[in-house]
């Protein structure tokens, strides 16, 4: 892994710019990428502290779809500067077009990073009343993985980033240590960095979480 470079659990995309290691010629297929957070209670271990997610963001700077179809590598990667609200009703990110077929050890892939005054991801909540935001401010690669899917045309493809699983591992006497900014908990890579390491590292494994991927 580079440094600097955080690999976490989602999907995105937008305007194609592709590039394929086979010369299949076969019809194009609009699969439209979806994300949306979930569950976005939890309970910290210990004395029952509650935390909950309420608004979050991430910045998309191009996506990735890679791949394998009839054995041989195949790759598209599109540009796609757009700004992601985690907790809108209308999820959809945008849609590359990807030749129908089926395709094997599939990884969908986005690229974010700060834009402007904003982090590459944040997310805002609430422990017993005190807020809390998560801010990642350096550039990081988002990721889902599926054994297989197949496209036929008109395809979207979903993933959900599942909040409740941010806190495993932590505890109510880690929040209640953490420093406050303004009478928030800040968690960054320079404050907090221990209980945000651990929430990043929560985040890393949700790429073992498959992609749902069906017909419209």
């Amino acid at each position: 892994m580079k440094k600097g470079t955080i690999i976490l659990s989602a999907v995105f995309a937008l305007s194609l710019v592709s590039c394929k290691k086979n010369s299949t010629d076969v019809a194009n297929s609009g699969l439209e990428f979806q994300l949306k957070a979930t569950n976005p209670s939890s309970t910290v271990a210990r004395i029952m502290t509650t935390i909950t997610w309420d608004s979050g963001f991430v910045n998309a700077t191009e996506i990735k779809f890679e791949a394998k179809q009839s054995g041989k590598e195949t790759k598209f990667r599109s540009s796609a500067p757009k700004h992601i609200d985690l907790f809108a009703a209308a999820s959809a990110v945008g849609s590359i077009n990807i030749p129908s077929g089926t395709f094997d050890e599939v990884e969908f892939k986005i690229e974010a990073a700060p834009s402007g005054t904003e982090a590459a991801l944040q997310l805002n909540g609430k422990v017993n009343g005190t807020p809390v935001v998560v801010m990642v401010n350096t550039a990081f690669e988002i990721k889902s993985e599926q054994s297989q899917v197949t496209l036929n045309g008109a395809d979207i493809a979903l993933n959900k980033i599942d909040l409740s699983a941010l806190t495993g591992g932590l505890t109510s006497t880690d929040f209640a240590n953490a420093v406050l900014a303004n009478g928030r908990i800040v968690l960054s890579s320079s404050s907090n960095t221990s209980l945000f390491n651990t929430i990043i590292s929560n985040l890393q494994r949700q790429h073992e979480t498959e992609v749902e991927v069906h017909h419209r």
